[in-house]
């Protein structure tokens, strides 16, 4: 594969600390000339699942040879493994901790895996609190410089990579029954339907019946509205406003889709 020269960076840092620009520093003390790419600093300390979605609405967009780092990990400094893998044309660094799999669903590759284990591409010196700046950072580094993924360590199988537990659509009658999987920062409530499952239809939430829309523009301002997103999933939205604010809820909220009656 040949490197594209670009990093992406993904965790819950923020921007407040050092933190960030800690890691990115030990990516460059690899490869100077890289190009970082923020995709989010801000995402809710230790939301895997948040860092998840992030990674498969973006990381498919990046050129082939790309390397994205990803570190949200509440487990930094147990038994939990660091990894570095491949899924089709992209690269991933980051905890074994389910953080790559909405990626490696959007890729729909299966992934070659190798753990984290050749100390000599780590920093000399390794916090067992900070592995993104210690670990993750120099490996991306090494990476995207044109380092061999074999390098880094032992290669284990796909079938080992821990998963989130993500729920899935079920069959209800006349429909499917879904759920909030995620709150952007605009307050929309993106579910676990996809877009070729809701065509067409209505959605059913907290008391509301709404018909599948096209866009947010589509109803007054202060109304709810359901459109796929561009990620491809069904979301609820407030026109000018936060879904979640006005329904007061998040995760987890069950949505039923419901196909459209025949007339008779």
């Amino acid at each position: 594969m040949t490197p594209s020269g670009i990093v992406t960076l993904t965790s819950d840092f923020g921007t407040a600390d050092g933190y960030a620009g800690a890691l990115k520093g030990a990516v460059l003390e690899r490869l100077p000339g890289a190009r970082l790419v923020d995709l989010s600093h801000e995402l809710a300390p230790g939301d895997v699942t948040a860092a998840s979605h992030l990674l498969a609405c973006a990381a498919p967009l990046f050129p082939p040879g790309t390397v994205h780092v990803a570190v949200v990990d509440p487990g930094v400094g147990t038994a939990r493994r660091g990894l570095a893998l491949r899924a089709g044309p992209q690269l991933f660094v980051g905890p074994d901790n389910g953080i790559f799999g909405g990626a490696l669903e959007a890729l729909a590759e299966t992934p070659v895996i190798h753990v984290l284990e050749n100390r000599s591409l780590w920093r000399a010196s390794v916090s067992p609190v900070f592995h993104g700046r210690d670990v993750f950072g120099p490996v991306a580094g090494f990476l995207a410089s044109g380092g061999e993924l074999a390098s880094v360590g032992p290669a284990i199988p796909a079938a080992e990579l821990v998963r989130l537990s993500a729920p899935v659509p079920s069959p209800v009658a006349g429909g499917l029954r879904g759920q909030v999987v995620h709150v952007d920062r605009f307050g929309n409530l993106v579910t676990n339907l996809r877009a070729p499952d809701a065509a067409p239809a209505s959605l059913e939430v907290a008391g509301h019946t709404l018909p599948l829309s096209r866009t947010y523009g589509d109803v007054a301002p202060g109304r709810l509205v359901a459109v796929v997103g561009s990620s491809g999933r069904v979301e609820i939205a407030l026109r000018d406003g936060s879904a979640a604010a006005h329904l007061g809820t998040g995760a987890g909220l069950v949505i039923i889709l419901r196909a459209p009656r025949e007339s008779t």
